[in-house]
């Protein structure tokens, strides 16, 4: 029927609402959002029943069938929300979900949600034999742009006035995190109504709310942006990443590293770039590091991360952040002096 982003759902049901609406994808503000506007604007089209189902490998789906199925002259007409709540259908929920598309009619609208990715959802039969009455609203997570651009949005709706300054913060210790971007706009909205909020003010009461994995790390990384390298490397280890994924995902990089480094000296860079399954989205990011970073630093680096991996896996680790610091520093500056290595570990 029709596919929408998150933010193009507004003028789409002020036309009216559609038989059903499949909502799906990992970041889960705004999929709470996007269902949040499909109540309002049912309640405002007449109808005024909620009733919502969390289907997981114990649901009864005969308890839907029966709501779906209750026609009455004098029943309201009714908004029914599924949500899918495992990462996997267990045995049977496929099947239960192909029955869906033979169920819908005018008394209801039928809203399923979840958080798995909309492009692997999307593959099922199930879906597939639905969207032809649906509108599909797939839920991406935000870049770094569109977060930014996201944060200015929200704050002109709240009246919340932020230089450049205080938005650039407040992306950096929200990243990855909307929910907690909203609940500090929503704040200031409350204590600064009428204030322009620049860093400083900002930085007086904004809690770190960031969320990061390790790829992102690695971005942070392969630029050579050490602060902002650190100030993830932190919080991953706050979030309890394991120290030793990072070092790995490190090691993982700098051979990579080697190969393109060594590939570029003999003029085939392009053709490792497709063996290593880099894509060009994704190459400028490594073009930087080698042109930084020599195959003999690579090597010293190595040698770095493989004195960590004994010295952890030994239990004579006694701060990975001091220790991860050090190595991330190595990997964004070339002949770095940080300390010595074996601070960490007495």
């Amino acid at each position: 029927m029709q596919k929408l982003y998150a933010n193009q759902l507004a003028a789409q049901l002020t036309q009216g609402l559609a038989p059903c609406y499949l909502v799906f994808g990992e970041e889960p503000l705004q999929k709470f959002e996007a269902v949040e506007e499909i109540r309002l604007a049912a309640k405002q089209q007449g109808f005024l029943e909620r009733i919502s189902f969390s289907a997981d490998a114990q649901f009864d789906w005969q308890a839907l069938q029966n709501e779906l199925s209750a026609m009455s002259l004098f029943a309201e007409r009714r908004l029914i929300e599924l949500e899918l709540v495992p990462a996997k259908a267990p045995a049977g929920m496929n099947e239960q979900l192909k029955l869906l598309v033979n169920q819908l009619h005018n008394d209801i609208v039928l809203v399923i949600h979840g958080s798995r990715s909309h492009s692997e959802v999307s593959k099922l039969a199930w879906f597939k034999q639905l969207q032809a009455q649906a509108v599909q609203i797939p839920i991406y997570p935000l870049d770094e742009r569109q977060q930014r651009q996201w944060l200015q949005q929200r704050a002109q709706q709240l009246k919340v006035q932020l230089t450049s300054d205080a938005v650039q913060l407040l992306q950096q210790h929200c990243a990855g995190n909307l929910l907690a971007a909203r609940q500090e706009l929503e704040k200031l909205a409350l204590t600064h109504p009428t204030e322009r909020v620049d860093a400083e003010l900002f930085s007086r009461f904004l809690a770190d709310h960031s969320s990061y994995n390790v790829f992102q790390l690695i971005d942070a990384v392969l630029i050579g942006d050490s602060a902002e390298a650190m100030h993830r490397l932190k919080r991953l280890l706050e979030q309890d990443t394991e120290p030793v994924m990072i070092a790995w995902q490190l090691q993982k990089e700098l051979l990579q590293l080697r190969q393109l480094s060594l590939a570029a000296q003999n003029g085939n860079l392009n053709e490792q770039f497709k063996q290593l399954a880099i894509w060009p989205k994704r190459q400028p990011l490594y073009q930087q590091a080698i042109k930084r970073l020599t195959v003999r630093w690579l090597d010293y680096v190595l040698q770095e991360l493989a004195a960590f991996d004994r010295h952890y896996k030994a239990g004579q680790l006694s701060d990975p952040l001091l220790a991860l610091a050090h190595l991330v520093t190595l990997f964004c500056h070339p002949l770095a002096r940080t300390f010595s290595l074996q601070q960490a570990y007495d």
